[in-house]
């Protein structure tokens, strides 16, 4: 039953009661209001956690399946772009035959799966009581994504509570309040540093170091395919042309760039290495961490970071450092 009518009508004998003058309102009866509210509250959190569980659901059925995902796509797109606007049925037959060629798109279809796929555990996050009833999947996510065969179409690269499939189920404030999850599916630096490294060192700190391996890994491997597809699309064009793509490349998301091999070998993995050495400091080992800090240091006293690396490592071992363990290794900005 509606709990709202009741409610108003209780307002409104509230206001109309003998002796209440205006909207002067007295202990007895603010406390039933508070009581009315807080019953209001609770059917209204257990509706939302339904549907979005439903919404997981959907989500993550059609992930499994390209043909799925891709008519799960045209139903919302349809949905948002079409039918709550007031346009024809016509309108959506004619842009549906405009696209024919990027939806069949083997890239669009991939990363589409992929979408899904992080759309459903999005949702579970944001009603998980723990990390840890979303870790598992999560992390079987993070290897699937990094073993991509293409490179990740735009709608990998931005929030999730931006989708398609976020607008026509109503879900882009769950979606983008949990500060606790990143919202970009892409962002495999942004999944470790916001979820899976602080679940890890506080719950099971044993296992971090496995974790950061696993990150450089999957880093690595991401880096490898990408300069093998950028080699491979950049064959036999000229320095002009190649300009050309690389600039296109980087107006759709910048991850040919983001993923240079120089860079990734200069920068990024330096950097993931350290925060690895921080975290062995911190919360694992922190006789072992110092001496591998250590040595880290010495050996990279003249890179670029040296420096910065050299002042935290001095900061955490004689006190009053930071103990923050960032990362700052380049991540798609979106």
């Amino acid at each position: 039953m509606n709990k709202l009518p009741l409610l108003a009508l209780s307002l409104v004998m509230i206001f109309s009661a003998p002796g209440v003058r205006g909207a002067d309102l007295t202990p007895e009866q603010i406390e039933s209001l508070k009581a009315r509210i807080a019953a209001l509250r609770e059917n209204l959190d257990g509706h939302l956690a339904e549907r979005n569980q439903g919404a997981a659901e959907v989500f993550l059925s059609a992930a499994g399946d390209p043909r799925q995902a891709l008519e799960l796509y045209l139903k919302c797109y349809k949905e948002v772009h079409f039918d709550r606007e007031g346009r024809r049925e016509s309108d959506f037959r004619e842009w549906r035959e405009g696209e024919s060629n990027r939806l069949e798109d083997d890239a669009f279809l991939e990363s589409l799966q992929l979408q899904l796929l992080y759309l459903g555990l999005s949702c579970q996050a944001a009603e998980a009581k723990e990390t840890e009833d979303v870790f598992a999947p999560l992390m079987s996510y993070l290897d699937r994504l990094s073993q991509m065969e293409e490179l990740p179409n735009q709608i990998l690269l931005q929030s999730v509570a931006n989708s398609i499939f976020a607008q026509t189920y109503y879900l882009e404030r769950l979606l983008g309040e949990n500060e606790r999850w990143e919202p970009t599916p892409y962002n495999l630096d942004g999944i470790y540093e916001k979820t899976i490294l602080p679940y890890l060192r506080e719950e099971q700190p044993e296992t971090l170091m496995s974790a950061w391996d696993k990150r450089i890994q999957q880093k690595t491997r991401i880096a490898v395919h990408i300069e093998k597809l950028k080699e491979e699309e950049l064959r036999g064009m000229s320095r002009d042309e190649e300009r050309r793509a690389l600039n296109r490349q980087n107006r759709q998301g910048g991850i040919m760039q983001t993923y240079d091999r120089d860079d990734f070998e200069r920068e990024t993995l330096p950097s993931l290495h350290w925060g690895k050495l921080k975290d062995m400091f911190l919360y694992v080992d922190e006789l072992t961490g110092a001496k591998e800090m250590l040595d880290f240091v010495e050996e990279k006293l003249t890179h670029p970071k040296g420096d910065q690396w050299f002042s935290e490592f001095e900061a955490l071992v004689l006190g009053g450092g930071s103990t923050e363990p960032a990362v700052d290794s380049p991540v798609p900005s979106n």
